[in-house]
């Protein structure tokens, strides 16, 4: 099979299809501000983090993670927590599309099988898709469920090809982290499309890069 046969395609949610007005950097900004904690961490070492902890609800896995960055930097576990319950999660419904992701959906739905794979819960990330009016365009929707691994675990990519019937090789997915998306996908055997927003220290290489969801009305794995 080759790259133009791909009947399915896979895509992130949060910061690949839609994003909030205020940024995670802002929020976590205000959360340091609030707890009264000097700045000890970014966003990126959030996300490094999530990979390496579960929790039973998005609470206690930030409280994980800020824990685990508080103690590879010998910082007081304290402040940690502070920042932790001083973090705003925000409205799910005040999400807005990525420029092109509205009408990307339009066209690769046109052409493919579309599931979602995403590292949020179901219950946050089923409120987003309400807002945009999109859950329509799934015919698969993968979640991380409490206790559960994220990605970059393959799990989530081995379960969305399970509920979609359809072999690693016949699927592409399309997100904006290295880390979680790209390794995440490779690591389960599937085409990876990176939406290139960030700067990530990843020793990994996706197979197509993309600088906007406009660029997905000619898919690139169609060439």
């Amino acid at each position: 099979m080759t790259a133009a046969d791909h009947s399915t395609v896979f895509l992130d949610l949060d910061d690949t299809i839609c994003e909030h007005p205020r940024s995670t950097e802002d929020r976590l900004a205000d959360a340091f501000e609030t707890a009264g904690v000097e700045p000890f961490f970014e966003v990126s070492d959030f996300r490094r983090w999530l990979a390496k902890v579960t929790a039973d609800s998005t609470v206690e896995l930030r409280e994980e993670c800020f824990a685990g960055i508080a103690d590879e930097q010998d910082r007081d576990p304290a402040d940690a927590l502070a920042v932790a319950r001083a973090y705003e999660d925000p409205d799910p419904t005040a999400v807005e599309f990525l420029p092109g992701a509205e009408s990307a959906l339009e066209e690769l739905g046109a052409r493919h099988d579309l599931a979602l794979v995403t590292n949020g819960d179901r219950e946050t990330q089923s409120a987003k898709l309400a807002a945009l009016d999109i859950a329509d365009h799934f015919a698969a929707a993968t979640f991380t469920e409490p206790g559960g691994p994220v990605k970059p675990d393959p799990d989530h990519f081995h379960r969305t090809l399970s509920a979609m019937g359809v072999a690693a090789d016949e699927a592409v997915h399309v997100g904006n982290s290295l880390r979680a998306d790209v390794a995440g996908a490779k690591a389960a055997g599937v085409s990876a499309v990176w939406l290139a927003r960030s700067d990530e220290n990843v020793d990994v290489t996706p197979d197509h890069t993309i600088d906007s969801m406009w660029d997905l009305h000619e898919p690139p794995w169609m060439g």
